[in-house]
């Protein structure tokens, strides 16, 4: 069986995602196309506009034949270990195994040169020297490629292709047996707040949500999604922000904040000292901001303090999948759900007793609304 696998976190599914997945189906010529889907909490360590199989409906209306989730401990963390988490699921697959995703680039070989010279020990030094001076991974990675070589540097300076490259990264690190597929990336670009006439982002469909823009919004997702988010209240959902800022005060002083992931460089006391010290969200915002650390960073970690979210680093490094979430699948397409190599699990209560998602899962019904509890079946 050929399947197409692309990671993804649909926040919201927008048109440029159906476009996606209708080219990773026809140049891949796949029987199947599954999407490892992050869960109720995305990278930018934020509570998803919908709720996970909401998301993974969307995504089976718009071309998928089943959705599995993206484990929180991944999706919680750098790009490295998003990357590390999909590709491994992607691998627990039998088949002609192609992983596919967008990016600015749209060159597969090229990125591939890219993240081979990332492991050479040029590009180490140089990094490991910006480090060394105190400045954040992000601009030390950037800088470190600007000096060597500018036309890598240009090419890395768009989100996408940064992704797109820890895949390639993940791909080989994890010795996995599975494809590689970049598609060039249409209309908005990831950073985009703006409508875009070809395909808006959802960085820029979640803008326009906040601004109450639904003709901006109807033209930019597809109708089934429109339907679901024309009465969406952004003033719920920044309420959920709220709660989060409640429960932290509450539980931070509870628990050992350098054990939990993503903590280093005595962070956990910058954290602290800001939750004392604020009496909203926004403040601590502003108390936590600091040019070391990225926004997406700091989000991250403080959902993972409320999850006690306790994996290492090493340990998502050589983790393989012991079961996969099954969100929403065709009914159709059900075969695909015996070509994976571990256990399945369909239902939220039977979920392996510790699982990260379960805590994920009621952190986000605490703090937006109550979810399903069984995969969905589409006709």
């Amino acid at each position: 069986m050929k399947i197409a696998v692309v990671i993804c976190e649909y926040n919201p599914f927008q048109k440029g995602h159906v476009y996606l997945l209708a080219e990773s189906a026809r140049l891949t010529e796949s029987d199947r196309t599954v999407c490892v889907m992050s869960g109720n909490f995305t990278q930018r360590g934020e509570p998803a506009i919908a709720d996970k199989y909401a998301r993974a409906q969307w995504a089976l209306r718009g071309g998928a034949d089943a959705v599995v989730e993206l484990p929180p401990q991944y999706v919680l963390s750098s790009a490295q270990f998003f990357a590390i988490g999909g590709v491994r699921i992607a691998a627990a697959l039998e088949g002609d195994v192609t992983l596919c995703f967008g990016s600015e680039c749209g060159n597969t070989y090229k990125l591939k040169e890219i993240a081979e010279y990332e492991e050479s020990q040029n590009f180490k030094r140089a990094l490991n020297e910006y480090l060394a001076k105190g400045t954040g991974y992000a601009k030390s990675y950037a800088q470190a490629m600007r000096d060597l070589n500018e036309e890598y540097a240009d090419i890395i300076s768009s989100p996408n292709n940064i992704l797109a490259i820890e895949y390639l990264k993940a791909i080989k690190s994890t010795n996995s047996d599975i494809g590689a597929l970049s598609i060039k990336r249409e209309g908005g670009g990831y950073l985009d707040s703006q409508y875009n006439d070809i395909y808006s982002s959802a960085g820029a469909v979640r803008a326009m949500l906040k601004k109450g823009d639904n003709e901006s919004v109807k033209k930019s997702v597809p109708e089934f999604v429109y339907e679901s988010l024309k009465d969406f209240d952004y003033s719920d959902y920044t309420a959920s922000q709220d709660k989060i800022f409640a429960l932290l005060k509450y539980i931070a002083k509870t628990r050992d904040l350098s054990s939990i992931h993503g903590v280093k460089e005595g962070i956990e006391n910058r954290i602290t000292a800001a939750l004392a010290q604020s009496r909203d969200k926004e403040e601590l915002a502003e108390k936590l901001s600091t040019k070391r650390y990225t926004d997406s960073y700091l989000a991250r970690t403080l959902i993972n303090i409320l999850l006690d979210n306790r994996f290492d680093a090493e340990t998502l490094k050589k983790e393989t999948p012991q079961f996969v979430n099954v969100l929403a699948v065709k009914e159709n397409s059900k075969d695909i759900l015996s070509a994976f190599k571990c256990r399945v699990n369909v239902k939220n209560s039977t979920l392996p007793n510790g699982s990260l998602i379960a805590a994920a899962d009621r952190l986000y019904s605490s703090v937006r609304s109550n979810i399903p509890d069984v995969m969905i079946t589409l006709k």
